[in-house]
C-alpha cells in the first residue's frame, strides 16, 4: 500500500481537507546519498486533497492521518493508463499489414498513432469511470488525534 502522511485541515460533511507534504523518492536520497530523483522531489509544495470520511468519524481539524491506496489497485491503474496505449499501437502494425498493398513506412507510422489514440482515448474513459475513481482515492488508514 503506498502510504503518505498528512494532517487534516478541515471536516465537513462526508469528508475531509487533508494537507499531504511532499515525499522523498527513497531513504538514501533522503539521505543525500541516492541517484539525485530526490531533486524531483524538492520542487513539489504540500498539497490539500479531499478525502471521503465516514458518516460520524471522530476526526477533527488538526488530527494527523496516513493516507493511503492499495498497491494493487495503483499497479491496476497503471496497466490500463500504460499498459493499453502500449497494445494498441503494436496491435494497430500487423492489422494494418493485413490491408491490401505494402505496408510503407507512413502508413505503419499512421496505423501506430491511430492504435495509440484509440486505445490511449479508451484507457481514459475507463479510468475515469465513477467505480474506477473511487478505488483510486485516497483513503485514511490510520490516525492520531491532536493532543489537547
Amino acid at each position: 500500500m503506498d502510504i503518505s502522511r498528512g494532517q487534516i485541515l478541515a471536516v465537513h460533511p462526508g469528508y475531509a481537507i487533508v494537507s499531504v507534504a511532499p515525499g522523498q523518492a527513497c531513504p538514501r536520497c533522503a539521505a543525500g546519498k541516492g541517484c539525485g530523483a530526490g531533486l524531483l522531489y524538492a520542487a513539489e509544495r504540500q498539497r490539500e486533497i479531499r478525502v471521503p470520511l465516514a458518516a460520524g468519524s471522530p476526526l477533527r481539524a488538526g488530527d494527523r492521518v496516513e493516507l493511503g491506496i492499495p498497491s494493487t489497485e495503483l499497479l491496476r491503474a497503471a496497466v490500463y493508463a500504460y499498459g493499453l496505449p502500449l497494445a494498441g499501437m503494436l496491435l494497430a502494425l500487423p492489422i494494418a499489414g493485413l490491408l491490401p498493398g505494402p505496408l510503407t513506412d507512413p502508413l505503419a507510422v499512421l496505423a501506430a498513432a491511430a492504435g495509440l489514440a484509440t486505445a490511449w482515448a479508451g484507457s481514459r474513459a475507463w479510468l475515469s469511470r465513477p467505480k474506477c475513481v473511487m478505488r483510486l482515492q485516497p483513503a485514511i488508514v490510520t490516525h492520531d488525534t491532536k493532543a489537547g
